[in-house]
């Protein structure tokens, strides 16, 4: 079909993309106003959200190449097209082991720029950075534009160390303190990077930065708005519905539910991932495309080793202040978790000051919880295929006892990495599974008298599951019945059974359970 554009599937540089004719949605009114009313700025945005291609944007305008603009808004915005010197920082293609390699990398980077200028580095790389932008200002008489890219990739992959990562805090900081030090030969500096690292770290050098990660007015300025959607996919989403057999109002709310819903600002745009969305219309097929492009193993391991409840995550509330720095992650996984784009803003309190969070689409949705799945139940090759077939047709035919069976032998494959000694690894597993098995689920469900820890909602039956660790499951039961939290399911029809679970510390394991089924006349 003709009418199919290119699609810039894994292409991050804005010259390759007008030059060869890919599709580029026009963030460029928005690159301008950015580039003319802030002269330091921070961006966070999760991995594959089109950062680089921005600061490939950013690059191309502030040298002036007004050829690549042609038919964009910036074509109209720009009189003057001033050219320049840009030093463009890109820390995200290495893996950044130790001290030495940061060093080594940004010494490589500077190196590149000295001899472009006829320069000889000499000094640490704070220093050397201090005399670029001073010689480039004065060779060129131009002030300077300075970008980096993924500015936190050697901090990432150092967080496993704490020494280590102290190592390469204190020496960025410094680097990154040059820019604002050399103020009066810069003309614009933008970092940008998946985390932010709070001030009494990585940017307490650097404290004039105008950070918009949740500014409404720039909120769109890395992904895709459903307005955007419609004007740029028309052909892309009938191509697909044809190819698919769906109509074409079916294809977008399949391109809706699965990859749209992430919100950077409240109120403000709800958010494709370009990046998912590229890839599914270039294979005309849904998948998860943006979870699969990086590693999960840290992130699983990261909230294996911290005692947070997995079942608070779709309703976490944190502040903004709390949600812009990731500092202290021994303390909260959430900040984390919204900045790397597992959670999105999906309200917000202005009398608390909080944002409630949640997952942004199916995609992340559903692989966030298999890939926990696939991490915890290490001894089997595919977790999809080790009887949660037979939980699903136990659950939909009212046989909890053989669903727990079968619940109590997949514990026996967990790897002992994630020994589950205390009440919370236990109530972590256990909405891992009840996830995979693609009912409704809902966990620490609250009534007026307190919270049953997990519900699971089936055409025909709804459980709720109360768990003890080491006490016997008829205790379980009783604070069922005791706390009443059957009351909000009274009037729906399906039957509801009471279920008392009780894990043993000793065996890691289910040990016992009780049901029993909940008579509908309860008053």
């Amino acid at each position: 079909m003709t009418n199919i554009p290119k699609y810039p599937v894994d292409i991050q540089s804005f010259s390759v993309m007008r030059n060869e004719g890919y599709l580029y949605v026009d963030k460029t009114e928005l690159i301008y106003h950015l580039a003319n009313n802030h002269y330091y700025v921070f961006l966070s945005r999760p991995r594959r959200f089109g950062k680089t291609l921005l600061m490939s944007t950013l690059e191309a305008y502030f040298k002036g190449e007004k050829e690549l603009f042609a038919g964009l808004a910036m074509e109209h915005l720009e009189k003057d097209w001033i050219s320049y010197p840009v030093l463009r920082f890109d820390l995200s293609a290495e893996n950044f082991k130790d001290l030495s390699r940061v060093i080594s990398h940004l010494e490589w980077l500077l190196s590149r720029i000295e001899r472009r200028y006829g320069m000889t580095g000499s000094g640490t790389i704070s220093q050397r950075l201090s005399d670029v932008i001073e010689h480039v200002h004065e060779q060129t008489g131009r002030k300077v534009v300075v970008l980096i890219d993924e500015y936190d990739k050697p901090m990432l992959d150092t967080l496993h160390n704490d020494e280590m990562q102290e190592e390469v805090k204190n020496e960025l900081r410094a680097f990154y303190s040059v820019l604002k030090s050399s103020y009066e030969h810069v003309r614009f500096v933008m970092l940008t990077g998946v985390t932010k690292f709070g001030k009494v770290s990585i940017f307490s050098g650097l404290n004039n930065l105008t950070d918009i990660s949740m500014v409404r007015e720039y909120d769109s300025i890395c992904g895709i708005t459903q307005a955007e959607f419609d004007r740029y996919f028309t052909h892309s989403v009938e191509h697909f519905a044809g190819h698919n057999n769906l109509t074409v109002d079916e294809a977008k709310a399949k391109f809706k539910d699965y990859y749209d819903g992430y919100h950077f600002a409240i109120p403000g745009a709800e958010i494709y991932n370009p990046f998912s969305v590229f890839y599914a219309f270039r294979f005309n097929s849904l998948d998860q495309y943006w979870f699969a492009s990086g590693s999960s193993t840290f992130l699983v391991k990261l909230l294996m080793r911290h005692p947070y409840r997995l079942n608070e995550l779709d309703r976490a509330q944190r502040t903004g202040a709390e949600l812009s720095d990731i500092t202290e992650l021994s303390g909260d996984i959430v900040p984390l978790l919204y900045q790397s784009g597992y959670l999105t803003l999906r309200d917000y309190d202005a009398e608390s000051g909080e944002y409630t969070l949640g997952f942004p689409n199916q995609e992340v949705y559903k692989a966030f919880w298999s890939s926990l799945a696939k991490h915890l139940f290490a001894s089997t090759e595919n977790v999809n295929g080790y009887g949660l077939k037979g939980m699903t047709e136990d659950l939909m035919k009212g046989d909890a006892d053989a669903f727990l069976l079968k619940v109590k032998s997949l514990f026996g494959s967990v790897s002992s990495e994630y020994e589950a000694v205390k009440e919370v690894h236990f109530q972590n597993m256990m909405a891992v599974i009840a996830r995979m098995l693609g009912f409704t689920v809902r966990t620490e469900v609250h009534s007026s008298a307190g919270r049953c820890d997990m519900t699971i909602f089936t055409p025909s039956y709804i459980y709720l599951f109360e768990y003890k660790v080491d006490k016997a499951p008829k205790t379980a039961l009783e604070q069922i019945y005791d706390k009443a939290y059957y009351l909000p399911y009274l009037a729906d029809g399906r039957t509801m059974f009471a279920i008392g679970v009780e894990f043993s510390t000793r065996t890691r394991a289910i040990s016992r359970w009780t049901i029993e089924e909940i008579s509908k006349d309860k008053s």
